[in-house]
């Protein structure tokens, strides 16, 4: 919190939003070595939310998370989306159809698609994300 500046009432009271928000309350005085991988994110997440910046870049936001942990963090990307600009860098597709409302393909450092999550599985013959990513990347290598 003192790197990013805050100070005072404001100090806390983001302190006390972002550990409940992440429920890191029963880890807040562990020191970080003795922390699951999961709670290693999350702290991660506590410093990149903590001073509420209108740009969020998140890499990879769920890895090694549990199916509850990623439900909540997923749920906290929701709820962040609605008045903040967040960009997820991932290779988990799954992670794609669960909180983005855009999506932007990248192979060979060059943008091979760039809509909807629903509009590309839509181009794909199976309907399904996973298959149109892998069409378009696949011909963007052998191209």
């Amino acid at each position: 919190a003192d790197i990013r500046g805050l100070r005072g009432e404001h100090r806390n009271t983001r302190l006390e939003t972002v550990i409940g928000q992440l429920q890191l309350d029963h880890v807040l005085r562990q020191p970080i070595e003795t922390l699951s991988k999961g709670f290693k994110r999350r702290v991660g997440l506590a410093q990149a939310i903590l001073h509420d910046p209108q740009v969020l870049i998140l890499d990879e936001p769920t890895d090694g998370l549990d199916p509850n942990q990623k439900h909540e963090v997923r749920s906290l990307i929701n709820a962040m989306s609605k008045d903040k600009i967040i960009v997820i860098s991932t290779h988990i597709l799954e992670e794609v159809d669960a909180v983005c409302s855009r999506a932007i393909i990248i192979a060979q450092g060059r943008i091979v698609a760039d809509d909807t999550p629903q509009a590309l599985e839509q181009q794909s013959s199976t309907g399904k994300l996973e298959d149109y990513f892998r069409s378009v990347t696949l011909s963007e290598v052998a191209a």
